[in-house]
């Protein structure tokens, strides 16, 4: 097989375009894939080092997390484990004095807060009342009881943090992370609550020394700690991971990407499920200013040399640009260019030899257009010589007169039947004759000639056909127009094969009805019907009919008869079912009758 060279393939361009695919290939192709590469390339790298940024910063904030919460937790254990303080809310004390004396004795809990800066404030909530209220004993009340803390501290068995309502000494309220322990009082067969509120300004100080964007919630309880935006922290929820794992990537809060990494911590002990997230806000934003201006620089490097092999190759091929043109012009059947073209070189001569070209291409047209017009004429002239012929060949008032001489002689001979027979035919052949001329008749005349044919049937078939005409009574058939000779067909076929196997209760059914516009013929007949397979095969008879074939020519006919007089959308269908008879449906426009015109 022999290979086409590149040399060859690119003759076959034109010059222009040759240009175009140079640039193309060698220029615009790499210059985009490279800048393409490296500038998904650096905002990956840029992007992988904003990962990582908050890989580190989520394990730098989990570990201070991890040991503020387990010294608190040894604090607490060490504190509902004190002799002194379980004594002490388990002692009863005869006066409210008694009661301040014991509580002065006791300094665990100044101590504590002395040495410990991440505990904001200590309670222990007591059913001792002998004990009085002071700064860190306080009697369980009704109201206490209703706290949404006290039902599972007083339950619960496990130390376990969540989030409460904390005032400073200022009067500002916020929340604050509490750890709840319970406290077994033996001796009288009692408990009391310890509470641990953590300083929020400590948790602030060990947390934000970095860059990123901090948020810290307790899964059920909200917000542990936020560095900035604590409304976002309902967006980052669909990205908290289990117990184990953790999402590295990029985080959507509602408009807003950033580069984070979520991670979950488990309390110590307590099976308390902390999630950190640390987010970076700026990443985005740096990452969309770098490759904005790596683009930039390519689309400048791209535009600057577009403009110039655009002004090179339109330079270049502009005499060859006219001459394309006008060549294409010629090739769609535009005949119409100039005699001259300017310059004596190569391309000047193809001009002329394309001129001389064109100017033999019209003359040829114009004798096949003449001679087209001679033989269009001799069929006419052959065509209206064979109808002269043939109807030289029929005399209507001979046919009529001896018709009407022979019905005349059976029913002197007795023979209504025949007599009968003959009138319908001659009714019907007047019809016939009449209407060779006309392009329209009314639906009324069209209908009479129809019940004439079916008479004539009946005649011949006797039980083997019946049929009906069904007009609403609202309708007056006189005013609406039709093509003539047009049911005809369909009635002969309903009758030759639709009632072919009937040997007798045949019944045809014609129904005359209007919808908008529309005017629906239906012509049924309750005879062997067709199977699926039969209905595809007069489909194609009907609507792609072959020219070679003779079948259901006459419905074919009607069909392109139709089409070709009223549009597309007007026509023939057909619906079958084996055993159950054949409706075709003749689908016309409701149009009034304005009297027949000659074709």
């Amino acid at each position: 097989m022999h290979k086409e060279k590149p040399s060859n393939f690119f003759t076959k361009i034109a010059v222009q375009k040759q240009l175009y695919m140079i640039y193309f290939i060698a220029i615009l192709l790499p210059v985009i894939a490279i800048g393409s590469y490296l500038v998904y390339n650096t905002r990956a790298m840029l992007k992988e080092h904003y990962e990582k940024q908050s890989y580190s910063d989520n394990l730098r904030v989990k570990s201070l997390l991890l040991d503020l919460t387990s010294s608190l937790y040894n604090k607490a254990c060490s504190l509902t484990s004190d002799k002194q303080l379980i004594q002490l809310l388990s002692g009863e004390y005869a006066t409210p004095l008694e009661g301040a004396l014991a509580l002065e004795s006791y300094d665990g809990f100044q101590d504590l807060l002395s040495h410990d800066a991440s505990i904001e404030e200590i309670s222990v909530y007591t059913l001792n009342t002998t004990l009085p209220e002071g700064q860190f004993i306080h009697q369980i009340t009704e109201e206490t009881k209703k706290e949404r803390w006290f039902g599972k501290a007083s339950a619960s068995v496990t130390p376990f943090w969540a989030m409460e309502p904390w005032q400073d000494s200022f009067g500002n309220e916020s929340l604050a992370l509490c750890l709840h322990a319970r406290i077994f009082l033996p001796r009288i067969q009692s408990y009391a609550i310890l509470n641990l509120t953590v300083s929020n300004n400590h948790v602030k100080n060990r947390i934000e020394t970095g860059a990123m964007h901090t948020v810290i919630w307790l899964d059920g309880n909200g917000v542990v700690y936020s560095s900035g935006k604590e409304d976002i922290h309902g967006g980052l929820l669909p990205y908290a991971p289990g117990k184990s794992g953790y999402y590295l990537g990029t985080v959507s809060v509602g408009e807003e990407k950033m580069v984070g990494c979520i991670a979950p911590l488990l309390a110590s002990y307590s099976g308390d499920l902390f999630y950190i997230a640390s987010l970076n806000f700026g990443a985005f934003p740096y990452m969309d200013h770098i490759t904005f201006l790596h683009c930039a620089i390519l689309l400048t490097i791209l535009a600057a040399t577009s403009l110039f092999i655009f002004l090179f190759s339109s330079y270049f091929s502009k005499r060859i640009i006219t001459l394309r043109e006008t060549m294409h012009n010629a090739s769609l059947g535009n005949y119409d260019i100039a005699d001259t073209f300017p310059g004596e070189d190569e391309i000047s001569q193809v001009f002329a030899d394309l001129n001389v070209m064109v100017q033999d291409i019209l003359r040829k047209e114009a004798e096949a257009y003449e001679a087209r017009i001679r033989t269009q004429e001799l069929v006419n002239r052959q065509q209206k010589m064979e109808f002269k012929m043939l109807t030289s060949q029929i005399n209507p008032h001979f046919l009529y007169n001896t018709l009407e001489t022979i019905r005349m002689r059976s029913l002197k001979a007795g023979n209504r039947e025949v007599a009968e027979a003959v009138k319908l035919l001659g009714k019907s052949m007047r019809y016939v004759l009449e209407n060779t001329s006309t392009s329209f008749t009314t639906l009324e005349k069209e209908l009479d000639y129809i019940k004439t044919y079916l008479a004539i049937q009946r005649l011949r078939f006797h039980d083997r056909v019946n049929y009906s005409v069904r007009i609403p009574p609202q309708m007056d058939v006189s005013r609406y127009q039709i093509l003539p000779l047009l049911l005809q067909p369909i009635v002969e076929n309903a009758i030759l094969h639709g009632l072919e196997e009937v040997e007798q209760g045949g019944h045809i059914i014609i129904h005359i009805r209007q919808k908008e516009k529309y005017l629906y013929i239906d012509i049924f007949d309750n005879g062997c019907g067709m199977t699926l397979e039969e209905q595809c095969t007069m489909y194609q008879n009907i609507y792609f009919h072959p020219k070679e074939s003779s079948k259901s020519i006459g419905l074919s006919n009607i069909f392109q008869r139709i089409q070709l007089c009223y549009g597309k959308e007007y026509g023939l269908q057909v619906k079958s079912k084996k055993q159950a008879g054949t409706l075709f449906t003749v689908i016309l426009p409701a149009q009034k009758y304005e009297g027949g015109a000659t074709q």
